[in-house]
């Protein structure tokens, strides 16, 4: 746990930087004294304004170095989810459930401190069913509304597609979830954020629900996604993933290669291929004098190590990162998957097989006639 201690401060330093900027956007669109309602009267539109800024401070911090050490979780109930498919062990999911809540309340207390009458007049952005609407039903809302953000986290980063695109697409959601769902229940989506406002205020009540809701949500979501996408581990707990640092979580697909650093060995198993998401690879030949050829340098979008996997023999070449690189993993498991899911890449691999098969054919008919000069 030692070694995951630079992950664990980055999830909390990152939920404290999020929840500041939630509930400091809450306290500036609701709270009294502030000029927010006198210069937006409208009601909808200051919450539509209050779930962008929401959303937005948590895709920051997803996309900053932060969020790409830790994964940028920042919400227990998304933590829950990837344990519960086993891609975060459970140690790690403790800590960081840990992690996020005191970063709630760093990030609550820093609202407190600084935002004076204005945030102790939204209570601190604390959670609770809205008016006319029964803890029953602000507890159905809670479920379906988590059960949607996990599902498309779920779904994007297990899917190359959308994989990138995963911070944006859940902040919008969320952006989205305040505007139409808050008038509910809050639309809290996550323990930590709902738990950390009730503790600074001591207002406890209902709040068992939005850590029971959120939790259902998230269970369903992982089942659910399971079923659709066909896999039960697959992508990775990151939700933004880049080859600046290291994955500490299980069966990440994503590998990192330093500039120099060997990917593939010639003569090694070929039990899986990668695709270059960033980055730049050669492939490199030994030659009878022990010399090694570049026979291709290789660049985003293009596989290697597909010969190996699908013909189930070693290597026939080296292949070397030229740069820092990060690449996707294809096994046999998951490479019909990606064929399937994935056409683009499907064309790429063809492509490039057919300009291998091409250079290889060119080569034997300089060989040949070579050798009929000679004789």
């Amino acid at each position: 746990m030692k070694a995951h201690l630079p992950e664990y401060f980055a999830e909390f330093v990152g939920t404290a930087i999020m929840m500041a900027i939630g509930i400091g956007a809450v306290a500036l669109m609701w709270g009294q004294g502030t000029p927010m309602r006198g210069l937006i009267p409208s009601d909808n539109l200051r919450r539509l304004l209050t779930g962008m800024m929401f959303a937005g401070g948590g895709t920051l911090v997803v996309l900053s170095p932060l969020g790409q050490r830790s994964g940028g979780h920042l919400n227990p109930a998304v933590t829950f989810a990837f344990w519960w498919k086993g891609q975060v062990p459970t140690a790690d999911a403790v800590l960081y459930v840990v992690a996020q809540v005191l970063g709630a309340v760093l990030g609550v207390y820093i609202v407190a401190t600084v935002g004076g009458t204005a945030a102790r007049s939204i209570q601190l952005g604390l959670t609770l069913p809205g008016d006319g609407y029964s803890v029953a039903v602000a507890l159905a809302a809670e479920t379906l509304i988590t059960f949607m953000l996990v599902f498309l986290i779920l779904y994007c980063v297990s899917n190359q597609r959308f994989a990138r695109r995963t911070p944006y697409l859940a902040g919008a959601l969320v952006a989205f979830l305040v505007f139409v769902e808050a008038p509910v229940s809050g639309t809290s989506l996550n323990p930590a954020r709902s738990f950390a406002p009730a503790l600074l205020t001591q207002l406890f009540q209902h709040q068992w629900l939005y850590l029971v809701g959120p939790m259902a949500g998230a269970l369903i979501a992982v089942k659910l996604a399971g079923w659709v996408t066909g896999q039960q581990r697959a992508g990775c707990a990151k939700l933004y993933h880049t080859e600046r640092y290291k994955c500490i979580f299980t069966d990440c697909v994503h590998s990192h290669a330093k500039a120099g650093s060997v990917v593939l060995e010639e003569g090694g198993a070929g039990d899986r291929a990668y695709v270059l998401e960033r980055g730049a690879l050669e492939v490199r030949k030994r030659g009878p004098d022990g010399s090694q050829q570049v026979l291709a340098v290789l660049g985003p979008g293009d596989w290697v190590g597909e010969m190996s996997l699908l013909l189930n023999q070693p290597r026939s070449a080296t292949v070397v990162a030229t740069q820092d690189s990060e690449l996707r993993e294809v096994t046999l498991k998951n490479f019909e998957h990606v064929i399937a899911e994935h056409p683009a890449e499907t064309v790429r691999l063809l492509r490039q097989l057919c300009q291998r098969i091409d250079q290889t054919g060119r080569r034997l008919a300089q060989a040949q006639g070579e050798a009929g000069g000679k004789a």
